[in-house]
């Protein structure tokens, strides 16, 4: 009982601050540039070490993207500006605003031709090897010679039937698959224990079982008696916490936030359909219903 309520007060823990610190966890983007199912644009992610200001941080990787942007599509970017677009950014407890669309000039043959792009999210935190703090950001760019719509990005915390599936099979997987690694590994140990404690208790409770059949000592057999009762009753704990703690699982995997991922629409699934119904008469005067279906 003593072991339960530690794992339940560890989970209640986990729990209560995970919508706090869904922000503070790095986001899956910045170990893995994601990639678009659009053809008219790519992500880039940049990072630099944290400068004095979030605006300073900014400014250094715009210079990074548009080397990025010479090195990929083979052209020259003489100027870079950004628009008049606002965007919100929130990272722990700091909360910060900014120009989130910029537009880089470019020179090709004499000509003046622009490339658009936008700052899907930005992070703050330490550098996995340098240990240093740094400033990291996800670009999407416009490729060379499209237009881009970046209307089908979006940032996200939830992961749904992403979590949901593995949990199902692991339990924790869904946690640690959204980086919520501590919650992951207390449902996973705390399930192994559980389980380990049904077949403990279950063996304890059939060797009890047995002794009684094995002796005629009616003092013996009320200490087998009360022992095995004692082990079927804790064994019933363990299924029942086990069983608990498997329902938590599935639900957290579905419902609690984890790292920010990036998630673009599918295109093919955004397509419109228009459906119309409406009354006719047949040629013979017979009334009838129209149906049309525009995929």
């Amino acid at each position: 009982m003593r072991l339960l309520c530690m794992v339940l007060a560890a989970l209640l823990v986990c729990t209560t601050g995970s919508a706090q610190s869904a922000t503070k966890i790095k986001p899956r983007w910045i170990d893995s540039t994601p990639h678009s199912r659009n053809d008219g644009y790519y992500f880039v992610t940049l990072h630099t070490d944290t400068s004095s200001s979030i605006d300073a941080c900014r400014t250094a990787v715009l210079k990074e993207l548009a080397t990025n942007v010479e090195r990929t599509d083979k052209v020259s970017v003489s100027e870079l500006y950004s628009d008049s677009s606002q965007q919100q950014y929130r990272n722990g407890r700091v909360t910060t605003s900014g120009s989130d669309s910029y537009e880089l000039k470019l020179s090709v043959e004499g000509t003046a031709r622009a490339i658009c792009s936008r700052r899907i999210d930005e992070f703050l935190g330490k550098d996995r090897f340098s240990g240093r703090n740094c400033y990291y950001a996800l670009y999407a760019v416009e490729r060379f010679g499209s237009a881009a719509d970046f209307s089908d990005i979006r940032v996200t915390s939830k992961y749904g039937a992403r979590g949901l599936w593995r949990s199902a099979i692991i339990p924790g997987w869904g946690q640690f698959h959204k980086h919520n690694y501590l919650k992951g590994g207390l449902i996973l140990g705390g399930c192994a224990i559980f389980t380990g404690g049904i077949i403990f208790t279950e063996n304890e409770r059939n060797n009890y079982a047995a002794k009684i059949g094995q002796t005629h000592d009616i003092n013996a057999i009320k200490i087998y008696q009360n022992r095995r009762n004692h082990f079927a009753i804790a064994r019933n704990v363990c299924i029942g916490a086990a069983a608990a703690l498997y329902i938590y699982n599935l639900v957290d995997a579905v419902v609690a936030p984890g790292a920010r991922r990036v998630a673009v629409k599918n295109v093919k699934s955004a397509r419109v359909r228009n459906y119309a119904v409406a009354p006719t008469i047949s040629a013979c005067g017979d009334p009838q219903l129209f149906a049309s279906i525009t995929f």
